[in-house]
């Protein structure tokens, strides 16, 4: 589904970003095209404002995600969030940051956009926001960290920011992405075949000696354990 803004060229700088979760909010869903790219959350949810969006994803069935027709603002504010939860928003581009002024059926204005953002700074979970560049972004979501990446749109190549208001993680909910180019995660994806195609050469003993050793200096907390935000 093509949707104005969709990350189907871009969503691997955002799974890049994932910490391990329990559950996956993604609002603003549109295309979903990160939804549909990362590895499933234990529990995974799209909202959308727009009926036809919600409409083509019932008639594709994703197994195991919920959706939910409505706007993100008021299901974010009724959620009775544990600190597990990953939030991805990739909201309308803000008016002042765009070369046509109406794109999407359900617009966001710019008093729209800082109550998204003040409502996003409360929340207590790790959240990622995507979008370009703008003052209010840096004034309501300050502190957080940000990152950026090139994108082609329809006309041009712009840049888009991520925020995210926690530390970049050294474990990530899917792996199979690592890289910033197509390259890069060529030689990952190339990489991480040899040494599994190592493991699977060894013989049963050796292997078990190889996962005690790994088990025993990389204990199972340190490999993916979900943990709630502080």
């Amino acid at each position: 589904m093509k949707y104005p803004g969709g990350k189907g060229k871009t969503y691997q700088h955002v799974i890049n970003l994932m910490p391990p979760h329990r559950v996956y909010i993604e609002t603003h869903v549109g295309g979903g095209a990160v939804l549909r790219h990362k590895l499933p959350a234990a529990r995974s949810i799209a909202i959308d404002a727009d009926d036809r969006v919600i409409a083509h994803w019932r008639a594709m069935a994703l197994p195991g995600v919920e959706l939910v027709h409505g706007r993100a603002e008021d299901f974010l504010a009724r959620h009775p969030f544990e600190g597990d939860e990953l939030v991805y928003v990739d909201p309308p581009y803000h008016p002042e940051t765009r070369r046509q002024t109406r794109i999407y059926r359900h617009e966001y204005g710019a008093a729209d956009h800082e109550a998204l953002l003040a409502l996003l700074a409360t929340l207590p979970c790790r959240v990622i926001v995507s979008g370009y560049a703008h003052p209010v972004y840096d004034a309501l979501l300050r502190g957080w960290r940000t990152t950026e990446f090139r994108a082609k749109t329809h006309t041009d190549v712009r840049t888009e920011t991520l925020w995210f208001n926690f530390e970049p993680p050294e474990i990530l909910h899917d792996s199979r992405h690592r890289g910033t180019t197509f390259r890069e995660r060529q030689t990952n994806k190339r990489r991480l075949e040899r040494l599994q195609e190592r493991i699977h050469a060894m013989d049963p003993v050796e292997r078990a000696a190889f996962r005690q050793w790994l088990d025993t200096t990389y204990p199972a907390a340190q490999r993916g354990g979900v943990s709630a935000v502080p």
